[in-house]
């Protein structure tokens, strides 16, 4: 069972200063967003690591997010 895990987990290489795309997780709900709206915002930059597989997000223009540490599962790398 752990070798079928371990064929289709991915390992995410988060870097400091890495563009991220952050999942909007208030707004996932049916009916809370529409058809065609975009539920991953950004692009953002990691400031600092917080533990294992968290870490503190800024904005494009260098202003921290106040929402406090950000998972790594709901974060995916921006390509520009």
């Amino acid at each position: 069972m752990k070798q079928n895990f371990d064929r289709k987990a991915k390992e995410n290489d988060f870097n400091i200063n890495d563009s991220l795309l952050k999942w909007d997780a208030r707004f996932e709900d049916k009916g809370k967003h529409g058809k065609f709206d975009s539920l991953w915002k950004g692009p953002y930059k990691i400031t600092t690591f917080v533990g294992n597989n968290s870490f503190f997000l800024k904005d494009s223009y260098d202003i921290p997010l106040g929402e406090g540490p950000v998972n790594g599962r709901f974060v995916k790398h921006y390509l520009k």
